[in-house]
């Protein structure tokens, strides 16, 4: 495939954000797709009554790679990004779905609409959704970038008969969060408890408020251990958040609650990872980049779209 030609990428978490932002700054024209309502995929924050707000995925991020670190330091630098929890984290600032949309600033974004199928368009791809229906206003895209979980990913291009060797044998674990505002004094004294016991009912809780930029110091989040959470992985969102409140009772004080919701991530973290920065085929176009590939934590995200934009860019020199 020749240099010309728009990118599409089906994905707005950071690993598709970071991807977008250095082909579109390398001059290439980037369309970016995400089903969900805004970008950040699990760097995500969901608004509940009364003006509450729940970082109800990813909790926090570190850097350690010095290209994940300078891009820390700048969004720290300009209020999209600030310390909380422990030594070397970061939050994103006022909600963690920041540093994603500031990776995308100026970027072709479409929320909103999930990606079905792809089709071939001569030697490029066009994006439908399940039904047919043409996305990107039947655009044609000479490469197509996956950032999206890998099941979603392995899907499509089971769709259009194309495959990447190694994405299948990514796993996740699942979680149940539960979001819960109440009244009454802290819970406990720290920012968050995290807790290793695979038989917990709970692996992190953290007190959501105190994170630079909340507001409503009365709000928890907290995440349910991969083995509780598959044990009721298909149960109704009512149910488990009834239950893990009971439980969330039983281990700390919490007063009134004035506010309790669950939400389910089927592919929360990676369990097991391809062991690459990224897969790519360049007789196709097709590309795929995520924690999946390097590991469960926001900077291996970014760091496998950085590594997809590279090859990118690689195949795309004279």
């Amino acid at each position: 495939m020749g240099r010309d030609g728009t990118i599409a990428i089906i994905g707005a978490g950071i690993a598709g954000a970071a991807a977008a932002r250095r082909l579109h700054d390398a001059g290439h024209r980037v369309v970016v797709l995400d089903k969900g309502r805004g970008p950040g995929g699990r760097m995500a924050t969901r608004r509940g009554p009364d003006g509450l707000r729940f970082d109800h995925g990813a909790q926090f991020f570190t850097a350690r790679d010095p290209r994940f670190a300078a891009c820390v330091e700048d969004w720290t630098a300009r209020g999209i990004a600030a310390p909380w929890g422990g030594p070397h984290r970061s939050v994103g600032a006022p909600g963690m779905s920041a540093p994603a949309r500031d990776l995308l600033a100026g970027i072709d974004l479409s929320c909103g609409r999930a990606v079905g199928r792809l089709a071939r368009a001569g030697d490029g791809w066009r994006l439908e959704e399940a039904d047919g229906t043409a996305l990107a206003h039947g655009a044609a895209f000479s490469r197509v970038l996956l950032t999206c979980p890998s099941p979603q990913g392995l899907a499509l291009l089971a769709g259009c008969g194309q495959d990447l060797p190694g994405l299948a044998d990514v796993r996740y674990a699942p979680c149940w969060t539960l979001m819960l505002a109440h009244d009454g004094p802290p819970p406990f004294e720290e920012p968050a408890r995290q807790d290793d016991d695979p038989a917990a009912v709970f692996a992190w809780i953290a007190r959501d408020g105190t994170k630079p930029g909340r507001e409503g110091g009365g709000t928890v989040v907290a995440h349910a251990a991969p083995a509780w959470s598959r044990a009721n992985l298909e149960d109704g969102a009512d149910a488990v958040a009834e239950r893990l409140v009971a439980a969330l009772q039983a281990i700390v004080p919490l007063g009134t609650v004035r506010h309790a919701a669950a939400h389910r991530w089927r592919y929360a973290q990676v369990e097991r990872a391809v062991g690459t920065p990224c897969l790519f085929a360049p007789e196709t176009g097709l590309g795929y980049a995520g924690d999946g590939c390097l590991g469960p934590r926001v900077e291996f995200a970014y760091l496998s779209g950085l590594a997809l934009a590279e090859r990118v860019l690689g195949q795309a020199e004279p």
